[in-house]
């Protein structure tokens, strides 16, 4: 079941450009990986150094080897120096509920 991953970021003020980089190399890695279907990212209209990158897997196992990767876990610490506080991951199936196979749609 595909899965959507909402991951917030709020960079300090004067590394948002730095953080910005990192972020762009990250996802060009991360859309060679199996299970990536798509990503986009917003930017806070009245935070401009907040961010919400919003990824599609086809499954989680492909999040999860993702997020587990040696390759992610480096660029998650250079970007990490640069935030104001943790990034906070949610993640959500797309279209049912997996305990009762409903159709959300």
């Amino acid at each position: 079941m595909a899965v959507k991953v909402l991951t917030t970021r709020k960079f300090k003020k004067d590394k948002a450009d730095e953080g910005y980089r990192l972020l762009a190399q990250m996802r060009s890695v991360g859309t060679l990986r199996a299970g990536y279907v798509t990503g986009q990212t917003l930017i806070s209209v009245e935070e401009p150094n907040k961010l919400m990158v919003i990824s599609t897997w086809t499954d989680i196992r492909g999040w999860q080897a993702w997020l587990a990767s040696e390759q992610r876990q480096a660029f998650a610490k250079k970007i990490a120096l640069l935030l104001e506080t943790p990034e906070h991951v949610e993640i959500y199936t797309v279209g049912q509920k997996e305990s009762e196979g409903a159709d959300l749609a």
